[in-house]
């Protein structure tokens, strides 16, 4: 069987200034993951020293990260998407992790639209398969989110070559 490349998308939704051991920890380590990054709910309404200088440091132990971007499901204006997308430019991430995609025919051009701002790696999380579409516009795309339990009793089925699961609620025990 083929076998494609794992990547793990580390949530690092935690200040640097109130958890710096955290961020030391990602920098320090040679981890294969890829950090999304949530000032606040995306960028945040004005550059943060702390998190550019926290990114500064990932971005030299060459820990690829993507800047967190809220679509609310094609509900957030697409001008205040593109100003969030922009934004992320001030740090050095190296992509987009758009969150609370929607799944459906009908947003699929709204969607086209908010990617066409994005530089580098894109990474979309309707968190449910969604339609077909919506594989062309990113490097991956997120076919299930949710708790380990779940994500277990979830039957198998074929995915697309850019697929990606969000799992979380993993033991420790069953992390490999």
């Amino acid at each position: 069987p083929l076998e494609l490349p794992v990547t793990t998308l580390l949530p690092l939704y935690v200040y640097p200034a109130d958890d710096p051991d955290a961020w030391a920890a990602v920098a320090g380590n040679r981890w294969d993951v890829t950090v999304i990054v949530n000032v606040h709910n995306g960028p945040g309404r004005r550059y943060d020293p702390a998190y550019g200088y926290a990114c500064a440091a990932l971005a030299e132990a060459d820990v690829p990260m993507l800047g967190y971007v809220d679509v609310d499901y094609a509900g957030r204006p697409i001008d205040d998407v593109r100003t969030d997308i922009l934004a992320w430019r001030a740090y050095p991430v190296g992509g987009v992790f758009f969150d609370q995609v929607p799944s459906d025919l009908a947003s699929l051009r709204w969607m086209t639209h908010a990617v066409a701002t994005a530089r580098g790696r894109i990474v979309l999380n309707p968190g449910v398969r969604p339609h077909p579409g919506y594989a062309a516009l990113a490097d991956l795309v997120c076919t299930y989110e949710g708790p380990w339990p779940r994500y277990r009793a979830t039957p198998a089925e074929p995915d697309w070559p850019n697929a990606a699961h969000l799992v979380y609620d993993v033991p420790v025990a069953d992390l490999t």
